[in-house]
Order: structure tokens, then sequence, then C-alpha cells
């Protein structure tokens, strides 16, 4: 989110995967959205970027910085992470699975699967 993108992807709660990262360490990562940060300087945007505070939701997962003055990324396990970078897993509070359509049925209709010859069910 931006100042002219008012649309967030995550809210507080959400499981989300990181995209779009600069640093490719950081692509891939599953975060559990903690708090909201707000906009603030992000290398790589002319503009202030709305930000997470967020926690790596993964055992061997990390989220890797480059700060001011330093010569390598340090690893966390949780920290900043822009909004523009992430995409939500869970979906909007309200919706159910069924209403996205790239979701698919994961339960079987045991009503649909007939018995073979000579087995009984109870």
């Amino acid at each position: 989110m931006t100042a002219n993108n008012p649309k967030l992807n995550c809210a507080v709660g959400d499981l989300a995967i990181t995209v779009n990262c600069s640093n490719p360490k950081n692509l891939g990562n599953i975060v559990r959205v903690i708090s909201g940060v707000g906009f603030e300087d992000w290398d790589g945007h002319d503009e202030l970027i709305y930000t997470w505070n967020v926690e790596i939701a993964t055992e061997h997962g990390f989220l890797y910085y480059l700060y001011a003055g330093e010569a390598e990324y340090k690893a966390f396990k949780s920290g900043p992470v822009p909004d523009a970078y992430l995409r939500r897993l869970t979906p909007p509070s309200g919706y159910l699975l069924d209403e996205f359509a790239d979701s698919e049925q994961l339960q079987l209709n045991l009503m649909d699967i007939e018995c073979t010859e000579g087995e009984t069910h109870v």
C-alpha cells in the first residue's frame, strides 16, 4: 500500500507468503502478520510504503535484512515487511473457501461412493 494505492494485501492475523522481495532469500517465506507498522521509507521505493510486523510461521525460515553500514545480511525470525511484498494465504474474514474461484473441493461426498458387490458398510 502506498499513498496512491490505498488497498492492503493483508490484515493482522493473516498467514501470508513473501513475494517480490529484492533479496531472493526472502522469497517464499510463510509469515503471520502480527501488527501494522505504518508508512515507512523502504529501500527501492520512491514513496512511503505501508509495512507490517510479521513473524516466520515455519521452523526453518528467516527474514534477511541488510542495514545501512553493514556488509552482510542478518537473519531474524520476525521483522517489518512491506505490504507490497506479501500475499494473503488465509481467506478474508467472513469468506467461505468455496467463494474463491481457484479453491478445490477437499472432501469427498460419501454419498457418491458406490459399494462393490459383496461388501457391507455400516
